[in-house]
């Protein structure tokens, strides 16, 4: 197992062949102790990596590629549907580009020099913008619905594509500025393994970057953007949207006696779609809470730390999730949706519309919208 030094590296040119450059020389303690423990990290991340992130990154992909069939067909138009396209594409371009992302961390990544350079100054700030992008997509369509659900006098100021276009756009941008630093964070590194007797190049930390005051400083504001303060955001007004939600419902139920069926239906629909707000907020939260606070403690020196090892494994497939699922849990919250689904891929007959979800209405002229 080739890593980045946990341990005083030594400077060698004698053993390394006469046509290479200074390099580092990584030598670790051969005793029993460590080898026991590298034997049960490698087991850690051939599980973690090899196993359950390939198997989510497979269903995040299938299901993204669906969501986009589905919402480029023509009778799901308007400005949700937009975000949505643009989520699932964020997501889907995550889970890509992560998939290189788990060879590295499961250290079967190539270890060629222009890889190592990929790994070091591309696939970090690649991944970790799309990732963004995907989040604050997110937070955009949260508002968009707070505005339709608790402001709808006001909603059609900000329900619009030009506003939608720009909130994208937004996304995107600020998502790839704000990690540009992180290109900076790591540099190849020439490596002489003994095994292979022939020398390797890994992406390992520029200490004369991550460790500067400067940088700490600029991790905790960037995950206070990224991650601490969208999951906030979802969670404060996706519960405002489940608390007017249920008060409407309450509202309707006391004038249920001259319902009819249809109105019925409204009513069950809204109050499974206070379930599937909660779990939306729920997921969000759960899984990328952990990531928030693995990117302020990773460093190259918790190679060796299985503990530290361990919640890292878990952290980074439960991101992954949250980027997998999304597609399922949106499918479940809209009808008209699901329904394309099914009349696509020829599961069901043609149904009437019945979604109170993305419809161009609002609970103040009786209906839904989200």
């Amino acid at each position: 197992m080739v890593v980045c030094p946990n341990v005083k590296p030594v400077l060698v040119n004698e053993s390394s062949p006469s046509s290479e450059p200074l390099i580092v020389q990584y030598r670790f303690e051969n005793d029993e102790e460590t080898l026991i423990l590298k034997q049960q990290i490698d087991t850690l991340k051939f599980i973690a990596y090899g196993v359950v992130s390939f198997v989510i990154i497979a269903l995040g992909i299938v299901g993204n590629l669906i969501n986009l069939i589905v919402l480029t067909r023509p009778n799901l138009k308007g400005v949700t549907f937009v975000y949505l396209t643009w989520l699932a594409t964020s997501d889907l371009l995550t889970l890509v580009v992560a998939v290189f992302s788990m060879l590295r961390l499961h250290g079967i990544q190539p270890r060629t020099y222009p890889a190592a350079f990929y790994f070091a100054h591309v696939e970090m700030p690649l991944v970790n913008a799309l990732m963004a992008s995907s989040v604050f997509i997110v937070v955009a369509v949260t508002i968009d619905r707070y505005w339709s659900v608790c402001l709808p006098l006001r909603y059609r100021e900000f329900h619009n594509s030009r506003c939608t276009k720009l909130a994208i756009i937004t996304a995107y941008v600020a998502a790839g500025l704000l990690y540009v630093p992180v290109a900076f964070q790591k540099s190849p590194v020439p490596v002489w393994d003994e095994l292979a007797n022939q020398t390797q190049y890994i992406p390992c930390d520029n200490v004369y970057v991550s460790r500067q005051p400067v940088f700490k400083i600029y991790l905790l504001v960037k995950e206070v953007l990224v991650r601490i303060g969208p999951v906030l955001v979802v969670a404060v007004l996706n519960t405002t949207i489940i608390v007017t939600f249920h008060r409407f419902v309450r509202k309707r139920q006391k004038l249920m006696s001259n319902s009819s069926n249809r109105d019925t239906g409204k009513v069950l629909e809204d109050q499974r779609l206070v379930i599937l707000l909660a779990a939306i907020v729920i997921m969000f939260c759960v899984c990328m809470t952990p990531a928030a606070v693995l990117t302020v403690l990773i460093s190259d020196d918790k190679e060796l730390n299985y503990g530290f090892q361990l919640f890292r494994a878990i952290a980074n497939d439960m991101e992954m999730a949250n980027f997998a699922m999304n597609f399922y849990v949106y499918c479940l919250c809209s009808s008209e949706i699901r329904d394309t689904f099914l009349r696509l891929f020829r599961l069901s007959k043609s149904s009437p519309d019945v979604s109170y979800i993305l419809n161009s209405k609002s609970p103040a002229d009786g209906s839904t919208h989200l």
